[in-house]
């Protein structure tokens, strides 16, 4: 019912979401030249791979590697410097948010690294649809305990929604960009600015 795709590298495809999820997308790897509806975003990779962006619509952008139009969303253009990663993860692996939800539930474009011989967290499984950009290095994607999905830099994966997987590296480190079409973290009242206002007739 729920899916694996991997789009190696150099490889021109488009995917669209399934008709059952909750959120609709279209991914399109590859080089291509994508018309963004108003109301809609895009979320992209620089040709260099040194930024995120994401643009909203209306307009033509032109893509290289993997651009994720998302239905319906269109929060500010943004444009962020893909560095290393400063926040501690499991299993010896580091993370960091590129392009963080405005609110809860909004997308969110994250960075992972895993170190050689690592093993990313233990099986799990996400509620929506994960679109993976790896930019450097190499490991495999093992999904449903079983299914191995070699992964090199500049292959996308696509997970769907209830798709059971996990990452291991052996003789090289991974360097990989997730997408995540639904988040979980900073909401309407609960973020720096609200958290940092204080009420003086309080």
């Amino acid at each position: 019912m729920y899916n694996t795709k991997l789009i190696p590298v150099g490889e021109n495809r488009f995917i669209q979401s399934g008709k059952d999820e909750l959120y609709s997308y279209v991914v399109y790897v590859g080089d291509h030249t994508i018309h963004i509806n108003s109301g809609d975003s895009a979320w992209y990779y620089t040709e260099d791979q040194k930024y995120a962006m994401t643009i909203r619509g209306k307009g033509d952008i032109h893509s290289k590697h993997c651009c994720t139009v998302i239905r319906g969303y269109s929060p500010p253009n943004r444009k962020v410097e893909i560095l290393n990663t400063n926040l501690p993860y499991i299993n010896g692996c580091s993370t960091e948010s590129l392009v963080p939800p405005i609110r809860l539930g909004d997308p969110t474009m994250q960075i992972l690294y895993m170190p050689k011989h690592s093993s990313e967290q233990e099986e799990h499984i996400h509620s929506t649809a994960r679109v993976v950009h790896i930019l450097e290095g190499e490991a495999l994607c093992v999904v449903n305990g079983y299914e191995e999905y070699p992964l090199n830099g500049g292959d996308t994966l696509i997970l769907d929604k209830m798709v059971t997987h996990h990452f291991v590296t052996n003789e090289s480190y991974l360097l990989c960009s997730p997408l995540h079409i639904f988040s979980s973290s900073a909401s309407e009242y609960n973020h720096p600015m609200f958290n940092g206002t204080h009420l003086t007739n309080k």
